[in-house]
């Protein structure tokens, strides 16, 4: 998932696109959403910024 928001630096990515760019297909919302808040785990929470309604970017 971290490649796919590397690869669309500073543009917002949705849940949707992550996941098909991932392949990961079988990926519940929630799951989706606990892998983004362990990369920003490690990362830094001001790495990645949550669009409301949209999606999640990654920073510089």
């Amino acid at each position: 998932m971290y490649s796919v928001l590397e690869t669309h630096k500073g543009r917002v990515v949705s849940r949707y696109n992550l996941i098909r760019e991932a392949q990961l297909t079988e990926l519940s919302d929630r799951r989706c959403d606990a892998l983004i808040s362990a990369i920003r785990g490690h990362l830094g929470s001001d790495r990645i910024v949550t669009v409301r309604r949209r999606g999640w970017m990654l920073t510089d």
